[in-house]
């Protein structure tokens, strides 16, 4: 005969067993819910782990739609081999069911009733569930020769207890393989593993929303600085996709130095966070820099008022000279008459050459060369008109140095607050606590005006201290800058102009010459332009000669 204290001892071992075993599955389910981070597999899962746990034989879940209807996620029955919804079954052809009819909670469905009172519903037999109607579970059992018994309806609910979906488990199994009711014991542990499964959800769900709201809060702050800008309208949103484009054709080279380059769906979207955000700084930028669409431009385009000074000069050379001529006429002194008819017309033409020629170089749309600085220092000179009974000039030193710039509409110390943008862009990003699956988008963001050779701003960085997408992002930003059609002050470059700039700026080592032969090779180029761009500016570019490129092999 056993001792027993043996037997005793027997029995606690038994139990410590299983206990441990109940505890090691509850740990391997929760690591199942809490890793999982796609809503619909997630929905899924929670099903078949409350389905695995009770020993269901059929099963529901159910998720909250946007008009108050519970629509159907993934349906199991075990018995009748059927799988829809999830992630690898069919569709799920069953009808949204209503939580509220005429205004009214609707109380006949069960799984309705426990959405809107937030009660766990346990039912003994379906087919004695009065007051529910149950007369969907009846057609679909004469229907497949099922029998629906014993069903268990609980509802999800999140940290803040708002019901976010609710889950019906029926037809609980016994050792013997039989319907039997769902006990108090097993109601309150399914209920332990719903509440994990609802968290898991809503943490799910919460990363997925706030994912979206950065992206979106990305966008907007590009949005407003391109709205700030008409000037450069549109320009925050071509550059991430063109970046996309690049990237993407990166992605799928077979062969030279970038072959090895891989990205993930995760680093695609980092990557586009980054080309959302890569001018972020011009927030802070001046509007009248910023917008500076002329060399003369300020809140207004001073052209106009030059313009204006200009019909003064005129207006007064045509006054002196008439008052000559009249005197002259009066003292029958023809030819005098006739020279000063023919100086006003010289003056005259000169002054309108003058004009014309300011008019064109405020433009900036072409470089100036020294001959042209040299006409704009004598205009400087050469005319003055009379305030207020003040000999005034007709150009400023402001204005002088505005009209001397040789090439776009800034001067230098313009272009110093322009490019502190970057200085600002990076001071944003750098107080950004970023996640850690987006912890590139500083440095790809802030690597665009960065050069191979280190001469680049902000950080003057050289290619070894820069990513791939850093130094592709370069080349995006500087085409799409280039071949833009909404550019008042400029007309849009053509293709070949454009390649051409670039070409010659791989040659100078500050573009990347893989990047910039897959972007060649790949037509990115090409396929951005027909999107976004004019397709008129497709050219024809002379590849054989183009600088900087060289066939990938």
């Amino acid at each position: 005969m056993v001792p027993s204290n043996i037997l005793k001892s027997s029995k606690h071992m038994r139990q410590h067993i299983k206990d441990k075993t109940n505890l090691q599955h509850f740990i391997d389910i929760s690591i199942r819910l809490t890793t999982e981070k796609n809503s619909s597999k997630l929905l899924d899962e929670i099903l078949q782990v409350v389905m695995s746990i009770a020993n269901s034989d059929a099963g529901s879940i159910y998720s909250i739609t946007s008009n108050k209807q519970l629509k159907f996620e993934t349906v199991i029955n075990k018995s009748l081999n059927l799988y829809l919804g999830g992630t690898l079954g069919g569709p799920v052809d069953f009808p949204n069911i209503d939580l509220f009819i005429d205004g009214k909670p609707n109380d006949t469905a069960i799984v309705a009733h426990s959405v809107n009172t937030g009660e766990v519903i346990n039912i003994p037999d379906v087919y004695d569930a009065l007051p529910f109607d149950m007369s969907a579970a009846r057609k679909m059992d004469a229907r497949t020769g099922y029998r629906s018994e014993s069903m268990l309806t609980i509802p999800l609910k999140d940290h803040e207890d708002d019901i976010i979906g609710v889950i019906q488990l029926i037809n609980v199994k016994d050792a013997q393989n039989k319907n039997i009711p769902f006990s108090e014991e097993l109601v309150t542990l399914i209920r332990s593993f719903a509440s994990l499964g609802a968290i898991s959800l809503t943490n799910s769900t919460l990363v997925k929303d706030m994912e979206v709201l950065f992206s979106t809060f990305a966008e907007a702050i590009a949005m407003a600085i391109d709205e700030k800008s008409p000037h450069t309208g549109g320009h925050c949103k071509r550059v991430p996709a063109l970046t996309l484009m690049l990237a993407d054709a990166v992605h799928k080279i077979d062969k030279g130095p970038l072959a090895d380059f891989i990205m993930s769906p995760e680093d695609r979207h980092e990557l586009s966070v980054a080309g959302w955000l890569h001018d972020c700084g011009k927030i802070a930028t001046p509007d009248h820099i910023m917008e500076k669409s002329t060399k003369l431009e300020t809140i207004f385009d001073r052209i106009e008022f030059i313009d204006a000074k200009f019909e003064i000069i005129s207006r007064d050379l045509e006054l002196s000279y008439q008052q000559q001529i009249i005197s002259a006429i009066k003292q029958n002194k023809s030819v005098e008459v006739l020279q000063f008819e023919r100086l006003l017309e010289t003056e005259l033409k000169q002054l309108a050459l003058d004009r014309a020629l300011l008019q064109r170089v405020n433009i900036g749309g072409e470089f100036l060369g020294e001959e042209e600085q040299a006409h704009i220092l004598r205009i400087s000179k050469q005319y003055s008109l009379k305030i207020n009974g003040e000999e005034t000039p007709l150009l400023t030193d402001d204005e002088v140095e505005n009209l001397m710039i040789r090439r776009g509409t800034l001067t230098q110390s313009e272009r110093e607050i322009m490019k502190r943008h970057m200085d600002i862009t990076k001071n944003i990003l750098d107080i950004l606590p970023f996640p850690k699956h987006l912890s590139n988008v500083a440095e790809y963001a802030l690597g665009h005006h960065e050069k191979l050779d280190g001469t680049g701003y902000p950080r003057g960085l050289t290619k070894e201290q820069m990513s791939v997408p850093a130094r592709l992002m370069a080349i995006t930003d500087i085409f799409e800058a280039l071949s833009a059609v909404d550019r008042p002050y400029k007309k849009a470059k053509p293709v070949s102009e454009c390649l051409n700039i670039l070409g010659n700026m791989v040659s100078n080592n500050h573009l990347d010459p893989d990047i910039f032969a897959i972007f060649i090779e790949s037509e990115v180029y090409k396929n951005y332009i027909n999107e976004y761009a004019n397709p008129k500016q497709l050219d024809e570019v002379d590849f054989d000669n183009l600088p900087g490129y060289t066939p990938i092999s």
